[in-house]
């Protein structure tokens, strides 16, 4: 067995290859087909088909022997071959003389067959070959109607033929396609464009299917960007392998593209259904952070952003300032006014208060009830006292009216600053007490001003 093919147990696969391409060509003709020329040309059309997918059999057919002489395993191919090149002659003669513009197409499955033909004479030449695990044929369906599809495909394959082959049908189909002869140029591509599925080619040589796989599973998961795997080895090992290493699915060449469209579209649905139902439940967050009132952060986000701040100050060195605002005598303007009047006030007060902050990182909240809270990051205190007193004057600035006030005729708040230079060694909470004792400050000197004990 010294004069193994060298391909060895990948025979299989290159004999589909030049098959794949005979049969997408020949489809892409029934599909193209003028219908000035259907009554010639659909028949020996069919004909051609019909032999390559009996050639396809031929090649995928179980054998009593993996290893032998090529004519002794598959014994009928130089018939089966015979027919194809006869069909071919007979529908290339017609085509030239009816339907000139599938000229182009017509030499590339002559091409095709002249490689199938020159590798089985190759093969036929050897004293002997190992054939490898035969496919499991299946069926084709050709009832299946394709429909207007929408998507992003890149399509990874080194050989240039399939690829021309690939973009052609799936852009008839409706998708954008993108192509890359190497799993290199590939991944440079996923670093700048978005695409919703990747057909993967998983014998190709410097970088392997496999090889390219890890590397996309390393930054998507299997819902974040489905990966097809194309392959024209069959054995279940290697689709296995595939699914197991992160693909979402498999296609086997040569192609049943009815059967590849339908389970294109159901991973490019699954995608955009995902990335719906993420954008739902990211809404859905933030929705929770929302005071259902006032319509500026709740008590929860307050917490949250707190934290976050405190840590950031922590690595960073630097200060963090907090605000508290309390409504000044707010339980006599609701006794006084209602509590409709007392949540249209407060609504009017959380929006003096939103726009009186001039920095996207700075958090206005409801802290509970008619008391507020304003984060500042990166703040030393003499610039928060400078946001307070902005604050307290555009809520005087609303003249909403209160009649129950011992302060002023309209609403007004207290405000409470303190800041913090956050250590390993303290929490935000040293920050709130320290913020709230300025806001009792303030309050027990008449209210509607600015009170603080300072920094830490």
């Amino acid at each position: 067995m010294a004069d193994l093919h060298p391909c060895d147990a990948s025979i299989r696969h290159d004999l589909r290859t030049p098959l794949n391409h005979l049969i997408g060509y020949t489809e892409m003709l029934q599909e193209d087909l003028p219908a000035a020329c259907r009554n010639l040309l659909a028949a020996p059309l069919q004909i051609l088909l019909d032999d390559a997918h009996q050639m396809l059999q031929t090649i995928n057919r179980p054998t009593l022997l993996s290893v032998g002489r090529f004519d002794a395993l598959l014994p009928d191919w130089r018939s089966k071959m015979a027919l194809i090149e006869a069909d071919f002659s007979h529908l290339s003669t017609l085509i030239q003389a009816h339907w000139q513009s599938a000229c182009p197409d017509v030499g590339k499955i002559h091409t095709a067959i002249g490689q199938l033909r020159a590798l089985a004479e190759t093969l036929s030449a050897k004293p002997a070959i190992d054939l490898g695990a035969a496919a499991t044929a299946k069926p084709r369906d050709t009832t299946e109607a394709s429909t207007h599809a929408e998507g992003h495909l890149l399509v990874i394959d080194d050989r240039a033929e399939n690829l021309e082959l690939m973009q052609r049908r799936l852009m008839r189909e409706g998708y954008q396609i993108t192509t890359c002869n190497s799993g290199r140029e590939a991944l440079a591509r996923m670093d700048h464009d978005n695409f919703d599925v990747i057909l993967l080619d998983w014998l190709m040589p410097d970088m392997t299917g496999k090889d390219v796989l890890g590397k996309i599973r390393s930054k998507f998961s299997a819902h974040e960007l489905p990966v097809i795997v194309v392959t024209a080895r069959h054995g279940s090992d290697m689709i296995v392998e595939a699914l197991t290493l992160g693909a979402n699915d498999y296609l086997a060449k040569p192609l049943d593209f009815p059967v590849a469209l339908a389970r294109i579209a159901t991973q490019v649905y699954l995608r955009k259904v995902t990335q719906q139902l993420a954008e739902a439940n990211r809404q859905l967050k933030q929705f929770s952070y929302i005071d259902g009132l006032t319509a500026i952060a709740n008590r929860r986000k307050f917490d949250e952003y707190l934290m976050t701040t405190w840590r950031r100050s922590q690595q960073e060195g630097a200060p963090v300032s907090l605000i508290l605002i309390d409504v000044d005598y707010f339980k006599r303007y609701n006794d006084a006014l209602g509590h409709e009047a007392g949540d249209h006030a407060l609504m009017k007060v959380a929006k003096a208060i939103s726009t009186s902050l001039f920095r996207v990182k700075d958090l206005a909240a409801r802290y509970g009830g008619e008391e507020f809270a304003v984060i500042l990051p990166e703040t030393t205190l003499d610039d928060a006292l400078s946001v307070a007193e902005r604050v307290r004057t555009s809520i005087i600035a609303l003249e909403l009216p209160h009649p129950a006030s011992s302060v002023l005729p309209v609403v007004t708040v207290s405000l409470g600053v303190a800041q913090w230079r956050p250590t390993a060694f303290c929490e935000p909470s040293a920050l709130i007490n320290l913020a709230d004792k300025g806001l009792y400050q303030a309050k027990a000197a008449g209210r509607n001003q600015v009170g603080t004990l300072g920094r830490a």
